[in-house]
């Protein structure tokens, strides 16, 4: 009798799925850091990481530091996710102070697509002298429009690393 396995998909319907097929084919110890961490949603069913960032902690256990200059040693870690914000048009940019939109007052953003690209290429270097050798990057990214314009985030930021 041949016993056949339910093969680990790398796609999925929803996060949860997918970081949990992620992190069972590349990170088995489980993810070791989030730079961006939040509120953890990302982590419904899973072990949160043992480093938890981010520029606004909303948690006792998540360190308060900017991804563009994290306190951690050079190839000191072997996993990390990256959940950047993705919103444009946002007024004030991070500190959405008269923001209407709700999405920017839980995410925050930026004003003009140039602050976005340059927070992810400094966020991406500080992130790859991080990472050890052979070390695993999760990112969440999403394509958007921008004064009418499709910026594929995901090829810059597969360009970037």
């Amino acid at each position: 009798m041949v016993t056949i396995q339910t093969p680990i998909k790398s796609y999925e319907s929803n996060q949860h799925n997918l970081l949990e097929s992620i992190t069972t084919l590349h990170c088995p110890d489980g993810i070791e850091c989030d730079v961006t961490y939040g509120m953890g949603g990302f982590y419904k069913d899973l072990p949160r990481p043992r480093l938890c960032f981010d520029i606004q902690p909303l948690t006792d256990f998540v360190i308060k530091a900017d991804t563009k200059s994290l306190p951690v040693k050079t190839q000191s870690i072997k996993s990390i996710v990256f959940d950047p914000p993705f919103l444009t048009y946002i007024r004030n940019g991070r500190d959405h102070a008269d923001g209407q939109m709700k999405l920017s007052k839980r995410f925050g953003g930026f004003w003009h697509y140039s602050d976005l690209v340059a927070y992810y290429e400094k966020s991406l270097v500080e992130i790859q002298r991080v990472l050890s050798k052979k070390g695993i990057l999760i990112v969440k990214c999403q394509d958007i429009r921008y004064n009418h314009i499709l910026k594929p985030t995901h090829m810059f930021i597969a360009d970037v690393c």
